[in-house]
C-alpha cells in the first residue's frame, strides 16, 4: 500500500509540472505572452534582480507614459525600462525614451520601435527558478526525472504481471497435483 502512495504522490507531481508547461506553452502560442527574467537592478524597488515578469508585445501606438517595456538596443541587448517619453516618428512607429526606475538618467538614446512587450505582471525571484530551470544541469536532471517517473508508473506494471502469472502457475500447479493425488487415492483405494 505505501509503494502505491508513492507512486501516487509521484504521478501528481508530474501531472501538475506537466500541465503547467502546457498551459505557459498554450499561453505564450495563443496569446504572445512571454517570460522575461530580470538580470540587474536598474528597475528595483518596483521589479527587482530575479523577478520572472510577463509581457505582451504590443504596436508602437498603444504605449504610454509609465509603462514598463522590453526592447532590443542596437547591439541586439534586451532592455526592459520605463517609458519617459514617447515620440511619433512615422507611420506605426515612435521614439520611445526609457529609463530603468533606479537608475539618475534615462537611456541615452531614444529608441525607434514599432511594437514591444509591455509587462502586465511580476513575482520577485522566480526568475531565478525558470533561468536555473533552463540550465544544461535542470534540463539533465529534468531528464533523469521524467525517467524515473516513466519507470514508476510502468516499470513495475510488468513485473507485477509476471509475478501474478508466475503466482498463478504455481496455483495451478497445486491445483493439478492435488487432482493427480486424489485420483491417485481414489485409485489406490477403489
Amino acid at each position: 500500500m505505501e509503494h502505491n502512495r508513492g507512486k501516487e504522490i509521484a504521478l501528481n507531481v508530474a501531472a501538475v509540472a506537466g500541465l503547467i508547461c502546457i498551459i505557459a506553452t498554450l499561453a505564450s502560442l495563443l496569446f504572445g505572452i512571454k517570460p522575461l527574467v530580470f538580470r540587474s537592478g536598474s528597475m528595483e524597488p518596483e521589479i527587482s534582480t530575479g523577478a520572472l515578469a510577463l509581457a505582451k508585445t504590443v504596436p508602437a501606438t498603444e504605449l504610454a507614459v509609465g509603462d514598463v517595456i522590453s526592447v532590443d538596443n542596437d547591439q541586439g541587448v534586451r532592455i526592459t525600462h520605463r517609458v519617459v517619453e514617447l515620440e511619433p516618428a512615422g507611420a506605426n512607429t515612435v521614439l520611445a525614451t526609457l529609463k530603468g526606475d533606479a537608475n539618475n538618467v534615462a537611456d541615452q538614446m531614444p529608441y525607434t520601435i514599432t511594437e514591444a512587450d509591455r509587462v502586465f505582471f511580476s513575482v520577485g525571484g522566480l526568475g531565478y527558478v525558470v533561468a536555473w530551470l533552463s540550465s544544461p544541469l535542470a534540463i539533465f536532471l529534468g531528464g533523469g526525472l521524467v525517467g524515473a517517473v516513466l519507470v514508476i508508473a510502468f516499470g513495475r506494471t510488468k513485473d507485477r504481471r509476471l509475478e501474478n502469472a508466475r503466482a498463478a502457475t504455481t496455483n495451478d500447479a497445486r491445483v493439478d497435483v492435488d487432482e493427480t493425488r486424489g485420483e491417485l487415492q481414489e485409485a489406490h483405494n477403489g
